[in-house]
């Protein structure tokens, strides 16, 4: 398929469009930055209706990646929320309509769980796709409105939709971005399979149709483990990867600064339905760890790469 990536600059196009070429798709590319690249480029603003249809012309499928996120509310305002993500993927969804594209990932992500995903008091929370969503922030909000639009599309019999809840894959420091997969992060390479799936993943009844999946590294633990999870960290992990407190000492690691958040994600419906099979999860982090295989994670130290 010829794929349309919106937002193609940002930290999913860097590692989609080559995932997508791997896979014997044609990426083109879509930012309102120039981008030097080897793949197609179309310059243009999703908030501008006539760039979006122009980009749209000729593709079978759109991953729809341009938004603000959660990272960047200090520096825009919420009305440029709305109308990068909300107008802009309504841009989106129209223009793919109008050109016949009958396929769309979109990017979601994480926070429009919101209220829903508060743990309890002394304990870790456990998230499920089943979970409403109840975003708490302008972002969130501004998400749950494109999975809205993408399922009103999709009743519509126009573009079928699958939307990706995606964790945290943000660049980060190497024992920042390890531990992270523990409690909502996940790989950038894992990121890229979910999308590649998505495109061809159909439904059993056929027709267009709109699905949401949670898209995380893998975890053990079970809500038993809950309580202790909160209380003594190190001891659940050590249970599950055996070793892990000896390279946790070793190298003088703060587990509780590096465990600083309080969920377990889980991602059983994508790795039911989708297909999905993470493959950079925290033991195979563990490892490289003790090993000293950064290369491991190759965007480890990076910055944002914006929008």
């Amino acid at each position: 398929m010829d794929v349309l990536i919106t937002g193609a600059g940002g930290n999913l196009g860097r590692v989609v469009a080559p995932a997508l070429a791997e896979a014997g798709h044609r990426p083109v590319l879509f930012d309102f930055r120039p981008l030097a690249t080897d793949h197609e480029f179309v310059q243009g603003d999703v908030r501008d209706p006539a760039d979006v249809a122009r980009a749209m012309e000729g593709v079978d499928a759109v991953v729809h990646a341009a938004a603000l996120h959660g990272i960047h509310q200090q520096a825009w305002s919420p009305a440029d929320y709305w109308a990068i993500n909300a107008t802009g993927t309504f841009n989106v969804y129209e223009a793919a309509r109008q050109a016949g594209v009958g396929r769309c990932v979109l990017s979601s992500t994480m926070t429009v769980y919101g209220r829903s995903a508060e743990p309890p008091e002394g304990a870790w929370g456990f998230v499920t796709d089943a979970a409403p969503p109840l975003p708490n922030d302008v972002y969130g909000s501004t998400k749950q409105v494109c999975e809205d639009l993408g399922a009103y599309y999709a009743r519509r019999g126009d573009v079928t939709s699958v939307a990706l809840r995606l964790g945290m894959f943000v660049p980060e420091t190497f024992e920042r971005y390890g531990f992270r997969l523990l409690f909502g992060g996940v790989d950038d390479r894992d990121v890229a399979q979910a999308v590649v799936r998505a495109l061809t993943h159909r439904s059993s009844e056929g027709g267009a149709f709109f699905d949401t999946f949670n898209i995380f590294a893998q975890v053990p633990f079970t809500p038993q483990d809950a309580a202790e999870l909160q209380a003594r960290p190190l001891d659940v992990l050590e249970r599950y990867w055996p070793g892990c407190r000896d390279v946790v000492e070793q190298r003088d690691l703060d587990v509780n600064n590096l465990m600083w958040g309080r969920n377990v994600w889980s991602v059983d419906k994508a790795v039911r339905e989708l297909g999905y099979r993470p493959r950079y999860n925290f033991g195979e982090f563990l490892e490289a760890l003790r090993a000293g295989d950064i290369e491991h994670y190759p965007f480890a130290g990076l910055t944002w790469w914006g929008v």
